[in-house]
């Protein structure tokens, strides 16, 4: 089984939540048990949210705009005078994101005009300080933030409308290879996708690539164990990997976590990203990028363990984390993704210097910075 065609192809759109996700955690699960392990699966509860297409329009010409998750809806379309408030970045690569307000003659905020964190096209996104309902907002391309920047003052209509789902249920697929001890690795990507994107690079590439990790290892014996995990609900905040953490800490489990490594959007993009910490680990990983080579045939950027990705929660409770990506492209976030655009040169190199990684936390971890 080829999950990028399964997920991407076959499934597409998975939002979380949806009965596409469900589809999709049990074609991983099943892919999981191919690969010659024992899947099950770790549920959790979640607020969902169902967006509709954003409307914007500036001094009456209509701009593309992307859906903000967890975006409170507009009383219809508001009107206002867009003023910039200022800039806000996710760290690391990304640019500062300016962010705009919508207000009335009084100038009470209507509405946000979020430029896109990647200063690419207009997509959907999340906002916010780790809240989730947030003010209406959307998010529009970074070529566009740079036309408002000039255009201080001028008219904007937008219309922002979504609905909040409680009482959904999602499912983190969970398959555990038990080694010699009880300590463990955790190597991890997530299977949902964004509103009306089908997720072939972002991320059935990733899926496809821990199920190739388990199954080049699942017939060798480990000082450790390994915990191969495809979580849900990534698009969303790192619902997924959030949740597990926070049931493995309650069970103690938690503490026989002894590292992260995560694959998201493995098989195309301008950069391969090694983002891992503590910096021990990432001198780890980027000798073993040096060993294939890697630097020569790619741009290749080595920093710290980025929010943003599922291995970011475990960087935050101290646990060693990495993520392997490569990033960014034209197409992320948008139905444009595609099969066409997968690289399966980037993928087997994504897979083998996360594989070397791997088998070297399990002979010797990385010591918590």
């Amino acid at each position: 089984m080829n999950l990028v065609e399964t997920l991407g192809l076959e499934i597409g759109v998975r939002q979380a939540g949806t009965p596409a996700a469900d589809r999709a955690a049990q074609a991983v699960a099943d892919a999981f048990g191919d690969a010659g392990l024992e899947p099950g699966f770790h549920e959790f509860g979640m607020l969902g949210y169902e967006a509709d297409e954003p409307e914007l329009e500036v001094e009456g010409e209509r701009w593309d705009a992307g859906p903000c998750i967890y975006s409170n809806p507009t009383d219809g379309t508001v009107e206002g005078r867009v003023r910039r408030l200022g800039t806000h970045s996710i760290g690391g690569f990304f640019p500062e994101a300016d962010v705009f307000a919508v207000e009335d003659e009084d100038g009470r905020e209507l509405a946000r005009l979020l430029m896109t964190p990647f200063g690419g096209p207009a997509i959907p996104f999340l906002t916010g300080a780790r809240q989730i309902a947030v003010g209406p907002a959307v998010f529009i391309s970074g070529e566009d933030a740079a036309r408002l920047r000039e255009r201080e003052g001028v008219l904007a209509r937008v219309r922002v409308g979504g609905r909040f789902v409680p009482g959904l249920t999602e499912r983190n697929v969970v398959a555990e290879l038990r080694g010699q001890s009880e300590e463990a690795i955790v190597v991890s990507a997530h299977y949902d996708s964004v509103w009306r994107g089908p997720g072939v690079i972002d991320n059935a590439t990733g899926v496809e690539g821990v199920r190739r990790i388990a199954e080049n290892l699942a017939g060798h014996g480990h000082m450790r164990s390994l915990i191969f995990i495809a979580f849900a609900a990534e698009e969303i905040g790192c619902i997924g990997s959030r949740s597990w953490i926070f049931d493995s800490e309650v069970t103690g489990e938690l503490g026989r976590i002894k590292a992260c490594v995560n694959l998201d959007c493995i098989a195309h993009g301008d950069r391969l990203e090694l983002m891992a910490s503590p910096k021990a680990l990432a001198d780890r990983l980027q000798g073993f990028a040096g060993e294939l080579g890697l630097g020569e045939r790619y741009d290749l950027n080595i920093g710290p363990a980025g929010p943003g990705v599922d291995a970011f929660p475990f960087h935050e409770k101290g646990i060693p984390a990495a993520t392997v990506s490569h990033f960014g492209y034209d197409e992320y976030h948008l139905p444009t993704e595609r099969l066409e655009l997968v690289d399966e040169q980037r993928l087997a190199d994504s897979v083998e210097v996360a594989t070397l990684l791997i088998e070297s936390l399990l002979e010797q971890p990385v010591q918590r910075g």
